[in-house]
């Protein structure tokens, strides 16, 4: 692995974190039911905590000397309208970016880099605050 595939690979996290946020964004105002309004407002400070995650992952690749994306996967931004769906759909991101950030944080440390333990550091964050919202998606899931 070098530098430069790890930043071809965090160049694709940081795609799909706009996808995250846009997801979130998307489905803030697609969401209907009962509880639409208390879905919305969760929604909506999930995809203010994505907005976060495109800012930090940006900055770390400026850092790093690369440029950055800002346009989400398309493909993963389906029209759901169920708040049980929307919730089911966000739990899969987020259980994706936990397994990609470890992988991502592995082949960071191959590095044997002062760029590859930044990343390292960087993703172990970026771990906590995913796997903290997988651990909530569970909880708010309905039955």
């Amino acid at each position: 692995m070098t530098i430069e595939e790890l930043i071809e690979k965090l160049k694709k996290d940081l795609r799909n974190e706009w996808t995250h946020m846009t997801f979130y964004l998307q489905s803030a105002s697609l969401v209907q039911g009962l509880h639409a309004k208390e879905y919305k407002e969760f929604l909506l400070e999930e995809a203010s905590k994505e907005m976060g995650h495109v800012s930090e992952f940006s900055d770390m690749l400026v850092g790093l000397g690369s440029d950055i994306t800002n346009s989400p996967n398309q493909e993963k931004l389906p029209f759901l309208h169920n708040p049980k769906d929307i919730l089911e759909h966000a739990l899969a991101l987020e259980e994706e970016v936990v397994s990609n950030y470890c992988q991502r944080m592995h082949e960071a440390e191959s590095l044997g880099s002062v760029d590859g333990d930044w990343v390292h550091i960087f993703l172990e964050k970026q771990i906590e605050d995913s796997r903290k919202d997988v651990d909530e998606l569970k909880q708010q899931m309905p039955k």
